[in-house]
């Protein structure tokens, strides 16, 4: 801890302290610990402001204790180390060690009724990191916040592979248990957004359904988790537009919807006259290989979607693995489909399904993003690519964002940016002259992922 002169020359210490509550809530719980050995001033503050609490960033990093050194090198309790471990190290075979984590564990649960944004990270091959997340859930149940809670937005991500694609019961039933919190009869108690693209797990129906039941007020919903395949069925997300009123922003798997959940939103006022129209203003489609064996898509009924809902945007986004033909027949203009955000993901060129799409979407896409494999990038140099590329900056005439991991000819990117001058600009777009490939894929996995 600094000494008192130390501090009394310290600037920042003369800044109020709604400011300095303002510039410590930058920082993950994990980093906090730092700030409260700084001086007896940033102590009671992390200590004793709820409102630092407010937006709550939990990473759980897999940890191993160091080694201390013998030689005491300073007077005082010498409290135990630790640290990450990178991806090139391996953790010794042992129980689980909550240690690591019991500051993290500590303040969420001195804070648990003041936090309204909570953001977890989680490196999910560590056993003792499942076993804190599921710990941390538990807090936040009916049983451990008897007083109420105050969560409005919730996003869980895992920043790793998910080793051996194991299930994780024990996180799903710990995820239950934090979405029975009854917050029907507070709007305030309600979550308005849940993320759950960072997940590598599959969610389940039953998961899914008790959060819509006791959070009815939700506005945001992103169920595309990275799991390999999708088991959430048509029934599932049918019950979740009829509990969910308010329901704005959607995100799915295309195999999970179905003709009824179409009929639903448009409100067929002859078969299903009880139901209330939700609100909806984007719908995020993901389309990958169990498309492969999907039925016909059925043009009038999306033609009708279109038109109950005129200033409703899409996001397609097609996997990596997703057939060439049913890519072909989302981009079919018969559809009518209002596509503000296209992602392409493919391991192949697909020069015709661009320019369709440019010739499908070009009123209303704005944001374009074509991630391509190391199998591409061997395959793109070629005059059809660029051509197809300023193609589709000539035909959007909304642009906004543009983004190829694929090598350009430099004449390409010059004549797009003098399309779009704005996409100079910082983050608006990624055109490269050397290929960057977002998937890397052996040869040796080829055929199980497009077989």
């Amino acid at each position: 801890m600094a000494s008192s002169v130390e501090i009394d020359l310290c600037p920042i210490n003369d800044l109020p302290e709604l400011v300095l509550v303002e510039i410590f809530s930058y920082l993950p719980i994990d980093e906090r610990p730092a700030l409260e050995e700084t001086c007896k001033l940033w102590y009671n503050i992390i200590r004793n402001s709820p409102s630092l609490a407010f937006t709550c960033t939990i990473r759980l990093h897999a940890l191993v204790e160091e080694s201390i050194n013998p030689i005491r090198t300073r007077l005082g309790r010498v409290l135990p180390r630790w640290t990450r471990i990178t991806q090139s190290q391996s953790k010794p075979a042992a129980a689980i060690d909550p240690r690591p984590y019991g500051y993290i564990q500590q303040y969420v649960k001195r804070f648990r009724h003041d936090i309204k944004h909570l953001y977890i990270d989680v490196e999910q091959h560590d056993p003792s990191c499942r076993y804190v997340l599921c710990q941390l859930l538990t807090l936040f149940g009916p049983e451990q916040c008897s007083k109420g809670r105050q969560i409005r937005t919730f996003c869980l991500r895992f920043t790793t592979n998910n080793p051996l694609l194991m299930k994780s019961l024990e996180i799903i039933q710990a995820l239950r248990i934090f979405f029975q919190y009854d917050g029907s009869k507070n709007r305030r108690e309600s979550l308005i957004s849940c993320d759950f693209s960072g997940l590598t797990i599959s969610l389940d129906d039953d998961t899914i359904l008790t959060l819509a039941k006791h959070n009815p007020y939700l506005r945001k919903l992103n169920l595309q988790d990275q799991s390999l395949v999708c088991i959430l069925t048509p029934f599932c997300i049918l019950q979740i537009i009829d509990m969910l009123k308010e329901l704005e922003d959607l995100w799915i798997d295309m195999i999970s919807l179905s003709d009824e959940f179409i009929l639903m939103l448009t409100g067929n006022d002859d078969e299903q006259p009880f139901i209330q129209k939700s609100p909806l203003k984007h719908l995020g489609i993901r389309i990958r290989r169990e498309e492969k064996f999907s039925d016909e898509i059925d043009a009038k009924l999306w033609q009708k979607l279109h038109e109950k809902y005129p200033h409703m945007k899409m996001t397609l986004n097609f996997g990596l693995t997703t057939p060439p033909n049913r890519v072909r027949a989302y981009l079919n203009p018969d559809l009518q489909l209002p596509v503000q955000t296209l992602i392409m993901n493919s391991a192949i060129p697909l020069v015709d399904e661009l320019c369709l799409a440019a010739n499908s979407f070009g009123d209303t896409l704005e944001n374009i993003h074509i991630c391509t494999s190391n199998q591409w990038a061997e395959l793109t140099r070629t005059p059809a690519f660029n051509k197809v590329i300023f193609y589709i900056a000539y035909k959007c005439i909304h642009l906004r964002t543009l983004y190829v991991d694929a090598a350009l000819n430099q004449d390409t990117i010059e004549d797009i940016y003098r399309l779009h001058p704005h996409l100079k600009e910082p983050g608006a777009s990624k055109l490269l002259l050397v290929d960057n490939p977002t998937h890397i894929i052996l040869p040796e996995d080829m055929g199980d992922l497009f077989g």
